[in-house]
């Protein structure tokens, strides 16, 4: 049997160790085949970033400028020339190098032996010559539009915390602020500050490199950048950008590469292209300054280009020009070369990122001529490592079907003993004994159970028991040996997720010969008992009931569990706290999956999983690959069933899965705020339905202090907002049903009074409705004592007065200003991105639908040298019929005065109405 168990190892590692191998082979294989083709991606177009922080879309056949994004420098050194203090420190912006310059010594420049990524990842640390060194990163994420140029940010705390839905033109680029403080031990005064931004980008192999079809050049003192074809030695363009050129970047997915460019002198970028002759190009850095600093950038210039010698301190051209100061350091901007690299070594107290080099020493350019992609000994090498491939790919499968067949053998020879001589526990006991007494208590190692008190049934044989585990009262589920598999994967699952209190605790599994046995946590009810039997509806409330489910699958969800099997039967109520408090608890894992790592579907190999009526379209259909969205489909049905007392959207048991197939169902008995949710819940297509986490926030499950706080921060929003507001015409657009017609008429008078005391109010209006409730809570105290009873003490008395009169109020409210989702006083109101339907009654006040009185205009004529003037303001001269339209004036006069002063009126519909033969009275005037 030893000897069993050593071949299977053998054989098992050897398998193992064949199929890791050619799987990296092939991997590597197909990852060198998609980054070099780079240059046949559709978009076209090069993403540039610059040393004064821009950052530029160019298209890569002609270098036209697309867009354009302003950011922070990438390196920040103070070049101040009057306070240098020596050495001083200079970062490479490519890559964050740095170098120390000592006018001081004979060999001023030296190249350190750390990056400002190092020292930051280290931070904090000292180095051997004294300086402490101290440091942070922040790192950012935005997305990027490749067309327009147009920057979304992601994951900022100030703004949206969930990625947008991105489209197929869409970049993410991820950028790393690193600030970088360097104290002088010897001396307090003597201290230095450099900021360096880095773009997260992959990189290219040394192949792929060569392999890449064009070849970029920057100079490193302006922003001239030229393009050539590789293969035809073509000049394909050159461009002025204004800034050097620090890094290129070409889109991969919805991720950025960086490809191989070259800087050179200035002089040396008039020179090109070269003729066709190679030439080799000497390597040097220069130094340069900026707006925002001194910055030094690797270099290749010709043998023209004159170079800064090692003793040429101080008898140079100085930044500032000379001046008599002993404590003056200037320095001589030009090109150098690298002497030596620094001693200096750094004491590492931390950990180190891990710095991608870039080494550019050469630059090899032929004009017509093509660079040999293939060579003899290359392609032999591959033939060889092809066979060898196949070779070993034969191997690794006959390896892996022989061990299989023998694990399979030996796992049925197991199962044979086990089933002739017992087996013993393998989970909480390592020998787990079945014992019954004659009441019909089983114990099986710490688990025990009274086979009498049943307490629910499942599929396939599985009873669920009353029983205790270690002197705590449990539920115990029994299971058959057919489903010890789904076991094993309940108990995993439920280990991962039992922490969380609306998911059922789980205490320990045992085994015997014939059954399995998990303890989980003993519940009261089911969801079922509570709404059909009405049990503990006094004790926990049916939105909160939901509102603890729904929390209970977002912890699921957040651990990639997918539940497949959400019904009533599974959401069970615990037992009464001591506090007389009740959870609600997600239960039967029976069904759940966890999906991949780095997945966020699953696959179909399990077939059609949960309950009949109870199932998402899409598992029955074979559309697409499974989401956790099929459990927000099935929780939006129990939704539904726990708020109307037990009915089913879909409709009664024998056609309620083919109404689902259709989408066929009817929502009834509910308000608009309910129906928002549950339309978006039930939605046929699974991208379309809200997560767990948003449908958390949803207004059905705020309490009544925080509707209060919303309708107060709307109308504190839209107080000064004009007639031309898209959220002030959003919210008032269908407002005529949320008012009621005129929502003055449904108030008592009692708070009605002196409401219009300070300023008007209109009654067809939404913004003065919320205005009155805003002004009625900031003046609680100053109300009358039958207004203050009406309205009473607490929030939630207050609130639930408006809402009864006015039911629609908070949807309305609600759904009409998600446009407002993003703003600092909204955000907490909203789900970042998604969006409810908007639901608005087409009813309007009848008024509207009123005639409009014409203004008689017949004038009588008069002599010319008689003046007409009209009546006095003060005297009203109005006709029987105009009496009979005075209110209909009042309103057309309320509605032009509201215009001019900014504030929005609802429009009248011109009627017609007979003209009367009663002439306007006139005052006429001799001259």
């Amino acid at each position: 049997m030893l000897f069993q168990n050593q071949f299977v190892k053998t054989l098992l590692l050897t398998s193992v160790c064949v199929f890791i191998t050619c799987k990296e082979d092939v991997v590597t294989d197909d990852t060198t085949h998609q980054l070099s083709n780079l240059d046949k991606d559709e978009s076209g177009i090069l993403v540039i970033s610059l040393l004064d922080g821009s950052l530029i879309g160019v298209e890569l056949k002609s270098g036209h400028l697309k867009w354009r994004l302003q950011n922070e420098p990438i390196v920040k050194v103070p070049a101040k020339s009057k306070n240098n203090i020596l050495p001083i420190f200079l970062p490479d912006p490519k890559d964050g190098t740095l170098y120390s310059l000592n006018t001081a010594e004979h060999k001023a420049l030296k190249k350190l032996p750390f990056t400002i990524q190092q020292l930051v990842a280290s931070s904090p640390s000292r180095s051997s010559d004294g300086i402490f060194y101290s440091g942070k990163k922040i790192d950012t994420w935005f997305s990027v539009d490749l067309v327009t140029g147009k920057k979304l940010p992601l994951g900022n705390s100030e703004l949206d915390r969930t990625c947008p839905i991105q489209s197929s033109r869409s970049i993410f680029i991820g950028r790393t602020e690193y600030n970088l403080i360097m104290l002088d031990s010897k001396s307090s005064n003597r201290h230095w500050n450099i900021t360096y931004y880095d773009y997260t980008s992959h990189y290219l192999t040394k192949d792929q490199s060569n392999n890449y079809g064009y070849v970029h050049i920057g100079s490193s003192v302006s922003g001239r950048v030229r393009t050539w074809d590789r293969n035809t030695g073509e000049l394909l363009w050159e461009k002025d950008f204004g800034s050097p050129m620090v890094s290129i970047f070409k889109r991969r997915g919805h991720d950025i590469i960086t490809l191989p460019f070259s800087s050179v002198a200035e002089s040396t970028f008039d020179l090109l292209p070269f003729s066709n002759e190679y030439k080799t190009l000497q390597s040097t850095l220069y130094i340069g300054k900026y707006d925002h600093g001194i910055y030094a950038l690797p270099s290749l210039i010709d043998k023209n280009v004159p170079v800064v010698p090692d003793n040429s301190y101080p008898k140079r051209l100085l930044i500032g020009g000379p001046e008599n100061n002993e404590e003056f350091h200037a320095i001589i901007l030009g090109h150098y070369k690298i002497s030596s690299v620094s001693k200096t070594q750094l004491l590492l107290t931390g950990r180190t990122d891990h710095i991608i080099p870039t080494n550019i020493t050469s630059f090899n350019y032929t004009k017509k001529g093509k660079i040999p992609i293939e060579q003899p000994e290359v392609n032999e090498n591959w033939n060889f490592s092809s066979e060898s491939k196949i070779l070993a790919v034969v191997v690794g499968l006959l390896s892996v079907f022989v061990v299989g067949m023998f694990m399979y053998i030996m796992a049925q020879v197991r199962d044979i003993k086990q089933s002739s001589q017992g087996s013993s526990g393998v989970h909480s006991t390592s020998n787990s004994s079945y014992v019954q007494t004659q009441q019909g208590i089983v114990t099986v190692g710490k688990i025990s159970f009274d086979t009498r008190q049943i307490l629910g049934k499942g599929c396939e044989g599985t009873f669920v028991f009353r029983g205790t585990f270690d002197g705590r009262n449990v539920a115990v589920k029994r299971l058959l040996p057919e489903c010890f598999t789904f076991a094993n994967r309940e108990v995993q699952l439920l280990r991962e997720s039992d922490a969380h209190p609306n998911v059922i605790r789980y205490f320990s599994t045992e085994e015997d010969s014939q059954f399995r046995y998990i303890a989980l946590e003993l519940c009261s009810a089911n969801l079922q008992d509570y709404v059909e039997r009405d049990m503990h509806k006094n004790d926990i409330s049916c939105i909160e009931v939901l509102k603890q489910a729904t929390m209970g699958l977002e912890h699921l969800h957040f651990l990639k569990i997918v539940h497949r099997d959400i019904k009533p039967h599974n959401i069970l109520l615990s037992i009464s706290s001591s506090n007389g408090s009740l959870r609600t608890m997600i239960s039967d894992f029976g069904l759940c999956k966890k999906l991949p790592i780095g997945k966020m579907s699953l696959s179909r190999r399990s077939g059609i999983t949960g309950t009949e009526g109870w199932i998402a379209p899409e598992m029955i259909e074979y559309t697409g690959r499974i989401t956790s969205a099929v459990d927000i489909f099935s929780m939006g049905c129990v939704f539904y069933y726990t708020t109307t007392n037990g009915k089913h959207p879909f409709g009664e048991p024998i056609r309620r899965q083919s109404n689902i197939l259709n989408g066929e169902y009817r929502i009834l008995l509910l308000d608009e705020l309910w129906k928002s949710l549950m339309i978006k819940m039930l939605s046929q297509f699974p991208s379309e339905r809200p997560s767990a986490s948003t449908i958390k926030v949803h207004p059905v499950f705020w309490e009544k202090s925080y509707i209060l706080t919303f309708l107060q921060d709307v109308s504190d929003r839209l107080e000064k907002a004009d007639g031309e507001s898209e959220a002030l015409l959003n919210l008032e657009t269908g407002g005529e049903c949320v008012c009621n017609g005129d929502w003055r008429q449904d108030i008592d008078s009692e708070v009605l009074e002196d409401l219009g005391k300070y300023r008007s109010y209109r009654g067809d209006s939404v913004r003065d409705l919320l205005r009155a409730l805003r002004n009625k809570r900031h003046h609680y105290r100053e109300l009358s004592a039958k207004a203050q009873q009406l309205l009473g003490t607490s929030a939630e008395s207050y609130i639930n007065y408006w809402l009864s009169k006015f039911p629609t109020l908070l949807y309305h409210s609600w759904s009409s200003l998600q446009m407002l989702r993003n703003e600092p006083a909204f955000i907490q109101y909203y789900d970042p991105i998604f969006v409810y339907p908007c639901i608005k009654s087409n009813k309007v006040p009848e008024w509207i639908s009123d005639p409009k009185p014409a203004v008689t205009k017949q004038v009588p004529k008069s002599p010319s040298k008689y003046i007409k003037r009209r009546p006095k303001p003060s005297i009203k001269d109005i006709s029987a019929m105009d009496k009979q339209y005075s209110g209909d004036l009042e309103k057309e006069e309320w509605i032009r005065t509201g215009k001019n002063n900014g504030a929005w009126r609802p429009g009248l519909r011109v009627g017609k109405r007979k003209e009367t033969k009663k002439e306007e009275p006139l005052v006429w005037k001799l001259s």
